[in-house]
């Protein structure tokens, strides 16, 4: 993977272009809330995508100056973002695009087989395959992935997009053959699911009773993920699991779960530019660990989840759902909106999903609406779309957790600043986000409360003389307490501990230290 190539490319400034959502990982990455600016349209732009795009050390003081005047240094570093922003825009874009077209219903596979072929339907081929021994029988069984495939008029083989992977696993039965012993299509990505990289994913690997999947994507930010699932008593639990996220090979976010133990471990670094140029400096053998990350600290995890229960939860299960169909929409008490200017979950930035529901937010296209921004929920069971909340400023990464749905918001207020123009001092009054918040609500709409609050300053003085940081809150809920980060642009980023109602809170450390 051309490792240390990455070195020489943070220093040059050279910057080419990356889960969290719903489960894909409770925490979204840091850097995805690092595209914040003082425009308008920026925001709204990050509130749209799927992935954010990253642009590292964005802070709109730093980018204006105390004395207006940008050195070569901040040019190329603008450079470097915008660089950065427009790669993964056009990445963002085609993701989204995917969700006007939803994906075709896999086939079922035979129940039973003499050999690993009999498994495999018309149109399909094994992409991968592992042997082990899962149900401890003396006999080897399979798990394996397939893929679409079409020959076209010149002969040669294309890959069907518009179909997910499925993965399955074949189980010995003496001299019967083979049963099959589960097949899920939310587990392996496709060819395009990876970024400018290609096809993320890798072959599986097997030891003992268990597997592990393992994928690697993105651009010049890039993500790793590795999962391994074993088998128990008729059973196949999602055992452990390994992400990364960060520049190259500088991991920026490291997260290990071990749902055996209960523990789950995380590790930051600072994915501004300048901590990431000084730590890489001394770095010439690819051994960054020994750099060292700003904030380490373990949080405690749920209960174990099965196969099934983990690739519905998975951030991109939703494109693999083949129908979106609404048999009833309903309205919070304090929502104003129309029927017909209700967007679709498939046509939305869902941002939570699990076995029973999706989270997702949308800006409605009537003027009624114009400004809202939109929380909705969708049942998958009874078919029924529920519009939560609206807000200005809009809502963000919301998680249903314990009975109750969770999301983040912004404090906006007038602020008054002092700016020079043409040589001639003007004061100028406008919106802006000067805190954050976590709010919880019962799941049809009422109830809703804050938890936890913070404001940039605890008073903004009648005049400012310099801009408020770009703000965000990401947020990670399990083993009943949630970690919270506010991000404040390219200053120091505080961590909270506390509990799921907000008591108890402890400040835990910051990134950079």
């Amino acid at each position: 993977m051309r490792r240390n190539a990455i070195v020489s490319a943070i220093i040059m400034g050279m910057c080419t272009l990356a889960l969290t959502g719903c489960g894909k990982d409770p925490v979204p990455n840091r850097a995805e809330t690092e595209n914040g600016s003082d425009t308008d349209e920026a925001a709204d732009s990050a509130e749209e995508a799927d992935f954010a795009a990253v642009k590292p050390g964005t802070d709109a003081a730093a980018s204006s100056g105390e004395d207006g005047e940008q050195t070569a240094q901040d040019a190329g570093q603008e450079k470097q973002e915008q660089e950065t922003a427009s790669e993964e825009k056009s990445e963002q874009e085609e993701s989204e695009s995917k969700t006007d077209n939803l994906m075709k219903e896999a086939p079922q596979l035979a129940a039973t087989g003499r050999r690993l072929a009999d498994f495999v339907p018309e149109g399909w081929e094994v992409w991968d395959s592992v042997e082990l021994d899962f149900n401890e029988d003396g006999v080897p069984d399979y798990v394996s992935v397939l893929q679409a495939v079409t020959t076209n008029e010149e002969g040669y083989e294309e890959f069907l997009l518009d179909y997910p992977r499925i993965l399955f696993g074949i189980a010995s039965e003496g001299q019967e053959g083979y049963r099959l012993d589960f097949q899920d299509v939310n587990v392996i990505r496709t060819r395009d699911e990876g970024g400018v990289f290609g096809d993320p994913s890798q072959p599986l690997t097997a030891e003992g009773t268990s597997f592990t999947t393992h994928t690697y994507g993105g651009s010049a930010w890039r993500w790793s993920e590795d999962y391994t699932y074993t088998y128990r008593e008729g059973i196949w639990w999602l055992t452990s699991s390994e992400n990364t996220y960060g520049y190259g090979d500088y991991i920026t976010d490291y997260e290990k779960n071990d749902w055996e133990s209960g523990v789950g471990i995380r590790k930051k670094r600072s994915s501004n530019w300048g901590p990431m140029e000084e730590n890489s400096a001394p770095v010439s053998d690819g051994n960054w660990d020994a750099v060292g990350y700003d904030l380490e600290y373990e949080v405690p995890l749920d209960g174990k989840m099965t196969l099934e229960q983990a690739g519905k939860r998975w951030w991109l299960a939703p494109d693999r759902v083949t129908d979106w169909e609404v048999k009833e929409t309903v309205f919070a008490e304090d929502v104003e909106l129309s029927q017909d200017s209700v967007k679709m979950p498939g046509v939305s930035s869902i941002e939570y999903c699990d076995e029973e529901r999706v989270l997702y937010t949308f800006t409605a296209d009537s003027d009624a609406g114009e400004g809202f921004r939109y929380l909705a929920m969708y049942g998958f069971k009874d078919k029924v779309l529920s519009v939560l909340a609206q807000g200005k400023p809009p809502m963000e990464y919301p998680q249903f957790y314990e009975g109750k749905i969770y999301y983040a918001s912004g404090i906006v207020e007038n602020v008054t600043y002092r700016k020079a123009a043409d040589g001639k001092e003007q004061i100028t009054q406008e919106e802006e986000t000067v805190g954050v918040r976590l709010n919880r609500m019962e799941p049809d709409g009422t109830g809703k409360e804050v938890i936890f609050a913070y404001r940039y300053q605890e008073e903004i003085p009648e005049i400012m003389e310099n801009r408020i940081p770009y703000l965000s809150m990401l947020y990670e809920i399990g083993g009943g307490e949630i970690v919270v980060e506010v991000y404040l642009g390219g200053e120091p980023h505080p961590f909270y501990r506390m509990k799921t109602d907000g008591s108890g809170q402890e400040r835990i450390g910051q990134v950079p230290k």
